[in-house]
């Protein structure tokens, strides 16, 4: 120990319990549990003389294990003119160690243990008797007061560290929950577009990434073509590797119903990143997929426990959703069977028009997509080209299927399918934003059709281009009348009433379309080939 330029100064950057036991001439000193003592960044001459005293190390060992079995820690007299009064550190726990308050009286002064304290220091006896002498210690009999004070100074301090951190642990809990109820209400209040599969991963996906800190979050599913809208491919968001895939879709393939919470260079983070999570999504105790989070960033590069329920609560709530979104597709397909069942079976009350409703959903879908709607208006106008003569179900057989041209009486008949259509379907909800295309799919651009001549923007959008996609095929198809006319005679027939019976615009679209796929279609009606009815999106 150096005592040329000791000083009787405080230590700096004290707390507030340190400040007042260096006011009140006390030295902290810490010990684990089995009394070794710890080393102190911050010391004064006082501490460096006691801390290397082997007398002050012996007495705090030799009394550690008395201090461990006590509930009420009681002071004790290291030697002559030192005491050392023992309390619990911050986190108290017995088995964490105990911190000590070293009382120095005014009995070291001319005990001949103060002589012992400068050997093992290496401090000259005189310059530490005229520091003690000037630091005033405290008087022996003062002894019990000033550790008892120390000890409620201590506990009351302590108390209050505890209770700002539980405060703070709250603090951090009540922060987690709202960002998981956050996250949760977005993520649910988007659960009911269960036609929209993949913008609600996609939501889930962009959600989380605003949360948690990870490069990019994605859900690989592993449910076929049951979802044609997503399938098998990898939604994500976030900065993914363009090669990521199929290592996604092996984890996804290979995974039980535990999550893997990677931290460290396993198979998993060699692949995925440092820090990734994957959460398998459950369905009645089935994986259907997986939610990864990979690549921590920032400075904590731990996957936390906070990280994982986050992405464990959404996993429940994907599940949910895609179970959801299931069982809608189910439906859907269910329903789109039975309507084209049923036009098939009106379709083929006569050999001529065998085929034609679908044909006539096939070249509405078409035409629709390229005209700039979206996919579910695509979706929705192929449904109305499918059923655009369901009213037929409702003119006798005879007329439908009679050889050569129709009386007027006859044609009336046939005049009415429109309207039959639209009454058939009027109460079915899933129909009600197509029954435009049912009831006026036989009106003219230029007024005069029928059921009610209205004409131009009156006529709804998809009755204008169901118009069109039904007379292409009704002339490109055999009649009992007529035979087929090819295309190029349809195309320039049909050229010829633009603007009368066509809505210009649609006609031009409608003549640049590509017609290998209702090629096919009509190839696999004639020939009585397997038809795949599969509902896809456009």
């Amino acid at each position: 120990m150096n005592t040329k330029n000791v000083s009787t100064k405080s230590i700096i950057d004290c707390s507030p319990l340190e400040s007042f036991a260096i006011d009140a001439g006390i030295v902290i000193m810490h010990c684990d549990a089995k009394g070794k003592l710890v080393s102190q960044e911050k010391s004064d001459w006082l501490m460096d003389l006691l801390s290397a005293s082997p007398l002050i190390r012996l007495a705090i060992t030799s009394n550690c294990a008395v201090w461990n079995s006590q509930s009420e820690l009681a002071p004790v007299e290291a030697f002559q003119g030192v005491w050392l009064v023992p309390v619990r550190q911050v986190n108290s726990r017995r088995d964490s160690g105990l911190s000590i308050g070293v009382i120095v009286t005014d009995a070291l002064v001319t005990s001949e243990y103060l002589h012992a304290l400068c050997q093992a220091s290496g401090a000259d006896v005189k310059v530490i008797r005229s520091l003690l002498a000037s630091f005033q210690p405290i008087a022996t009999h003062d002894v019990k007061r000033i550790a008892s004070m120390f000890q409620f100074a201590w506990n009351a301090y302590t108390a209050s560290e505890e209770n700002q951190n539980t405060m703070e642990s709250v603090g951090h809990e009540l922060a987690d929950s709202y960002e998981e109820i956050s996250l949760l209400y977005t993520i649910t209040g988007s659960m009911n577009s269960v036609n929209h599969p993949k913008r609600f991963v996609e939501l889930a996906c962009n959600e989380l990434l605003q949360t948690l800190p990870y490069e990019w979050i994605g859900v690989q599913l592993r449910i076929g073509d049951r979802l044609p809208r997503i399938g098998s491919e990898l939604v994500f968001a976030g900065n993914a590797p363009s090669d990521i895939s199929e290592t996604v879709k092996s984890i996804s393939n290979a995974i039980g119903t535990s999550s893997i919470i990677s931290n460290y260079e396993d198979s998993v983070a060699n692949k995925l990143g440092q820090a990734t999570i994957i959460e398998p999504i459950l369905s009645d105790g089935s994986v259907i997929g997986v939610l990864v989070a990979a690549n921590k960033q920032g400075n904590d590069l731990e996957a936390s426990s906070v990280d994982a329920k986050l992405l464990s609560a959404t996993a429940a709530q994907l599940a949910i959703f895609l179970e959801n979104a299931l069982l809608y597709e189910d439906l859907s397909a269910t329903f789109l069977g039975t309507l084209e069942a049923l036009t098939a079976s009106i379709d083929a009350k006569d050999k001529y028009t065998c085929g034609h409703s679908q044909r006539v959903a096939l070249l509405t879908a078409q035409l629709a997509q390229s005209a700039g709607l979206d996919a579910d208006q695509v979706d929705r106008f192929r449904i109305a080209g499918l059923v655009h003569d369901i009213g037929k179900i409702g003119v006798p057989e005879h007329v439908l299927t009679k050889k050569g041209g129709l009386t007027g009486a006859e044609f009336e008949e046939i005049r009415k399918h429109p309207e039959i259509g639209a009454k058939i379907l009027k109460d079915i909800p899933q129909m009600e934003d197509i029954l435009g295309g049912v009831l006026h799919h036989h009106e003219k651009y230029a007024g005069g059709g029928y059921p009610q001549g209205i004409s131009g923007e009156d006529i709804p959008l998809v009755a204008r281009m169901i118009s069109l996609a039904d007379t292409f095929d009704a002339m490109s198809s055999s009649r009992t009348y007529r035979n087929a006319m090819n295309r190029t005679a349809v195309l320039d027939e049909m050229r010829q009433v633009v603007g009368s019976q066509f809505d210009p615009e649609l006609a031009e679209l409608f003549f640049k379309l590509d017609f290998s796929k209702w090629e096919q279609l009509m190839i696999d009606h004639q020939t009585g080939a397997p038809r795949n009815t599969e509902r896809k999106a456009a």
